[in-house]
């Protein structure tokens, strides 16, 4: 098995029987040609990744980078009989916003646990963070939340755009301290998402 992915130059690290190993040639010289009975797990995302339990499946990721995440609706909306999941994998909380900024903890199969916070990464953007809808008003593409979602008005109440941005900057101060989510994300209801230097 482990012959056939050098040969297909595989890169970066690999879990052998429950062992890391940085490379598939460092996994060779472990376990030999013809060595039977492995359990081989790939990293396709080219992160360090520690231990996989064999019980659940969870990978911890060793993975510096933010990201900033665009989700589907319903994962911001409470569990229900038809969509049950924040009950059960995130103690009945779901993601307080549609665009969150944060980093990946650890990686099943279909999901992501994530460490999520609201933060205003851009001068003006397009889509409200807290619902996804768009914006149209110049004062919520500032703030990067709609009139509804963020209860302000159309018309610019700020006598300058210095008084302006600093209303931004308090309100992003208050989203990344309140708007604060550790949880599982769902691979499939992640719309979009960017690595993000902040």
């Amino acid at each position: 098995m482990l012959d056939i992915l050098a040969k297909a130059k595989i890169s970066g690290s690999v879990i052998v029987n429950d062992k890391n190993f940085s490379s598939i040639t460092e996994a060779l010289s472990a376990y030999p040609s013809g060595a039977k009975n492995l359990t081989v797990v790939l990293n396709r995302r080219d992160e360090t990744v520690r231990e996989v339990p064999k019980e659940n499946k969870v990978a911890e990721v060793l993975d510096e980078k933010t990201y900033k995440i665009k989700v589907r609706q319903y994962m911001t909306k409470p569990s229900s009989p038809d969509f049950p999941f924040h009950d059960k994998w995130n103690d009945g909380k779901p993601m307080p916003m549609r665009i969150m900024v944060g980093r990946i903890l650890k990686e099943t199969k279909g999901m992501y646990q994530m460490e999520l916070w609201g933060q205003i990464t851009e001068e003006t953007t397009n889509i409200c963070m807290m619902c996804g809808r768009p914006l149209t008003n110049p004062v919520s593409r500032y703030f990067g939340i709609g009139p509804e979602c963020g209860n302000h008005g159309y018309v610019n109440p700020f006598e300058s755009d210095k008084a302006l941005r600093e209303a931004v900057a308090e309100t992003n101060r208050k989203l990344m301290a309140e708007k604060r989510w550790t949880g599982w994300v769902i691979k499939s209801a992640i719309e979009s998402w960017e690595e993000i230097i902040l």
